[in-house]
């Protein structure tokens, strides 16, 4: 009795097994024995289409919508047509009045069902979604259903002539489906044999989709800094910095230390997860990364740009660039510490977030020169570099 149970639980699964995979094949388990054809209306008006599926009934044991797979006629092409191409198979399209049928075909099986077209007249097209509402960057489809003088109902969305009042707050393609572009409002119209709906689109600013920290710098030389911004990607597809608007948080502060401004500080040697998080409408946004303290020292400093010159009243940005016993170089420019030698000629942000900056002042009569220099305490000894900056005055 064992021996028999587990000879029928072996069958089976060979019944249902072969035929998983593709049950259309040729197979002698579970063959393809019949094909039911059905629309997805039982009457159509004239120049509208109607959905045929073909449905395969296997043995019984299954049945399966094989509308793709199946080879589609109609017996009248003087009334109707037939779509064969991919994403149109089944799709029949009603050319003058009368009757025919639709045909479908697997190897030597063979479905139809009815195509009846009548004599009527459209009388009224609804649109929806009515008064919808949409933010910037989104798409939304609209279907448009014809009601007819027998009261008669069909999806007519792929007949009608799509309109959008606005085309700078959204457009409407030529199957129903608009596409919000920027704040504002305009009215969606679909219009099929003389007959006409509306409905207003209000498009409203475009929303948050995703956060990511730049530069992805992941690692720095303990004592130095480095300035993170992130970015906030939005659902019309533009970028915005929000740096100075999302929470900046390391998760061991004994490693590295960062501001509300996203300038970390390598504070210990390891490696911490720094995140940025914004919340919006109770959606939180984020991105994190692992950023890496190194043991390395400052072997030496380098500014730029060299020798420049410029008008009295411009301003001119130091950057300075470490150059670190790992062989690695990272921008110092706000760890640096930094000097002009002569104030006549104007006056440089010493250190910090806007540390370098030049601001010249020369009220002689000739050039002022000065020598900008950028140097770090290792505590052993300073590390260095110089550069000669000319202004000329304004005569």
């Amino acid at each position: 009795m064992r021996l028999y149970k587990t000879i029928q639980v072996f069958f089976l699964f060979l019944l249902v097994g072969c035929s998983s995979d593709d049950p259309t094949r040729n197979n002698t388990f579970v063959p393809l024995t019949s094909i039911e054809v059905t629309g997805t209306y039982q009457t159509m008006a004239n120049q509208t289409v109607n959905q045929y599926r073909a449905i395969g009934d296997f043995s019984g044991a299954f049945t399966k919508d094989i509308t793709t797979e199946v080879s589609w006629s109609i017996d009248n092409a003087a009334i109707a047509s037939v779509g064969t191409a991919t994403g149109s198979e089944g799709l029949v399209t009603a050319l003058a009045l009368g009757e025919t049928s639709v045909i479908a075909i697997y190897v030597d099986i063979l479905g139809s069902a009815p195509v009846i077209v009548t004599d009527v007249s459209l009388d009224a097209i609804a649109i929806t979604p009515q008064d919808a509402e949409l933010p910037a960057g989104f798409t939304q489809q609209y279907e448009a259903v014809g009601t007819f003088s027998d009261n008669s109902i069909q999806d007519i969305t792929p007949l009608a002539t799509w309109e959008s009042s606005n085309t700078n707050f959204a457009t409407i393609d030529n199957t129903g489906l608009a596409t919000t572009l920027a704040s504002g409002s305009t009215t969606i119209t679909g219009t099929w044999q003389g007959l006409a709906s509306s409905t207003n689109l209000l498009v409203t600013p475009a929303i948050l989709n995703s956060i990511t920290i730049t530069p992805e710098v992941t690692t720095i030389a303990q004592g130095t800094t480095v300035q993170f911004q992130a970015e906030g990607k939005y659902s019309d597809d533009r970028i915005e910095d929000i740096t100075d608007m999302v929470n900046w948080q390391s998760a061991d502060n004994s490693i590295a230390i960062i501001d509300n401004k996203g300038l970390a500080e390598g504070i210990a040697t390891g490696q911490v997860e720094i995140s940025a998080t914004l919340d919006v409408n109770g959606s939180t946004f984020s991105d994190t990364f692992v950023l890496r303290i190194t043991d390395a020292f400052i072997q030496s400093i380098r500014v730029t740009p060299e020798n420049s010159t410029i008008q009295a009243g411009e301003e001119l940005q130091y950057t300075a660039t470490g150059t670190f016993s790992d062989n690695t170089q990272q921008d110092i420019t706000r760890d640096v510490t930094w000097l002009s030698s002569n104030p006549s000629a104007g006056s440089i942000i010493y250190y910090g977030v806007s540390g370098g900056l030049f601001t010249s002042t020369c009220e002689s009569t000739g050039p002022c020169t000065t020598i900008i220099e950028a140097f770090i305490n290792t505590g052993v000894g300073n590390v260095s570099d110089t550069t000669v900056l000319t202004v000329e005055p304004v005569l």
